[in-house]
């Protein structure tokens, strides 16, 4: 009976302390649990990011990336370096705007200035290297915007035209809306809601609205925010009090932007009321375009402007002083600087 005893005991003592020292791997619930989790968050989104995908081109057509971008011909590369160059296009008793927003082989143009600088806007593309240009935006019926579109279309290919839809009145601008409509690619009438991204950069129209528009050549100007990963800025045209007020109102988290083309060239007629635009918008640089003419027939003094900008912080460039101005990036670092006068 003893013996029974010890034996019994024995094999008890070896069943506890042998499955504490023997090296055995517990359970893996806990451990497991924690590790497959931290583990499955990360697949799990890069799953459902490609399960929607998947999903929108079989059920509900196109993916996030929009046909136009398939329909364009240059070489699809969004990891690359984008360029955008404010064009020094002002000229005395003469505003004026030309942007030229370049990603590898991707060039969009918007606005180019007026006809005076038609010819400079076209040596300045054919020095940065463009061959063609995939997108070409006209903001408004302003002919120091619009009025270089005849001498670039002329020098190069146009595959689309982006503009507001509404001439105003203005005959040259139909005409060269019509002339557009019988020689691009596509035409787009773009306003509030619309958004495309052409190799990486989304561009974003805030303005004009889509209904209820201030029927204004400067208040329904195209606004837009360009966006490539990390960066943002927001493009404004010749937006006045009116519009300016609506964007603070209705599209406070969209203005939001790294920097930010002065509206209406900086001038007083288009910044009388800009202080709430810059409180929320918080934009850390301004490019101001135009010309260094600050008299009351090109717009007024743009003092109250440049102390307002003082005031919140916010350093900015002139293209009339320095030359074009040029901001640089891979979407998560940027540099601004100017291109000398006279460029």
């Amino acid at each position: 009976m003893k013996t029974f005893v010890l034996f019994a005991g024995l094999l008890l003592f070896i069943g506890i302390f042998g499955c504490i020292g023997g090296g055995q791997t517990p359970p893996p619930v806990v451990n497991n649990t924690n590790e497959s989790n931290n583990t499955q968050v990360t697949i799990i989104i890069e799953e459902q990011k490609n399960q929607t995908a998947e999903k929108n081109e079989t059920e509900e057509g196109p993916p996030e990336k929009p046909p136009e971008t398939k329909e364009l011909e240059y070489t699809y590369d969004p990891e690359q370096k984008f360029g955008i160059y404010f064009i020094d296009v002002g000229g005395p008793g003469m505003q004026g705007d030309a942007i030229l927003i370049k990603k590898g082989d991707c060039d969009i143009l918007v606005d180019a200035g007026a006809a005076q600088k038609g010819n400079k806007v076209v040596d300045f593309l054919r020095s940065h290297d463009v061959d063609d240009i995939e997108v070409l935006i006209s903001t408004n019926a302003d002919p120091n915007h619009y009025g270089g579109i005849s001498a670039v279309a002329d020098k190069f290919k146009i595959e689309e035209f982006w503009w507001n839809g509404e001439s105003f009145a203005d005959a040259d601008y139909a005409t060269i809306a019509t002339r557009m409509e019988g020689s691009v690619k596509t035409v787009r009438k773009i306003g509030e809601g619309f958004s495309a991204d052409l190799n990486g950069i989304n561009f974003t129209a805030l303005n004009p609205p889509a209904a209820d528009t201030f029927e204004d050549v400067n208040n329904d100007a195209i606004v837009m925010r360009v966006t490539d990963r990390n960066f943002s800025m927001l493009l404004t045209s010749g937006v006045q009090t009116g519009a300016q007020g609506r964007l603070v109102n209705q599209k406070t988290d969209y203005i939001k932007t790294e920097i930010m083309q002065a509206p209406y060239y900086g001038v007083g007629s288009g910044t009388s009321n800009i202080g709430i635009m810059l409180i929320t918008a918080k934009p850390k640089i301004m490019i101001i375009s135009g010309s260094s003419d600050e008299s009351a027939a090109n717009g007024g003094s743009r003092e109250p402007f440049k102390r307002l900008m003082t005031q919140y912080g916010i350093k900015w460039y002139e293209n009339y002083v320095n030359g074009t101005v040029r901001v640089t990036g891979d979407g998560q670092t940027y540099s601004v600087s100017v291109l000398g006068a006279g460029q």
